[in-house]
């Protein structure tokens, strides 16, 4: 007697391989299709991780140089009030005016009394007081 045994043997005995596939390119990639994730048009700027990174770390550099400006700006001190000085017989708004501020020309020290204290005129009278803002 005689047997005979049947496998269930693939038709081809070579191992299944992958095999290469023509990709779209140009206008014909842009529907998907079989070529997931393939796109050729142009998707403008493309930021990586360090990128991100760097932008994150320049806002917050300005963000903090914004608000230490703004911190230095409230923290100063308010103005002092202006001094005052009592005119005496004899002087002048020129003399005044110079000696209240040795550094500045004699025309623009008046000319800042002047406005300060809303003066017409450059004639003071004796008596008359008079601010000296700083």
């Amino acid at each position: 007697m005689s047997a005979l045994a049947q496998w269930d043997a693939p038709a081809d005995p070579r191992p299944a391989r992958r095999h290469l596939r023509a990709v779209p390119t140009g206008p014909q990639a842009c529907g998907g299709g079989r070529a997931v994730g393939v796109r050729v048009q142009s998707t403008g700027l493309r930021l990586t991780a360090r990128g991100r990174r760097l932008i994150g770390v320049v806002v917050a550099a300005a963000l903090l140089v914004g608000a230490g400006a703004a911190a230095k700006a409230w923290a100063t001190t308010p103005a002092a009030a202006p001094r005052g000085v009592t005119v005496q017989s004899g002087q002048t708004l020129s003399e005044i005016a110079h000696r209240a501020y040795p550094s500045m020309l004699v025309s623009d020290a008046v000319t800042k009394v002047a406005l300060a204290n809303d003066l017409n005129s450059l004639q003071v009278v004796a008596g008359e007081h008079l601010q000296l803002p700083r």
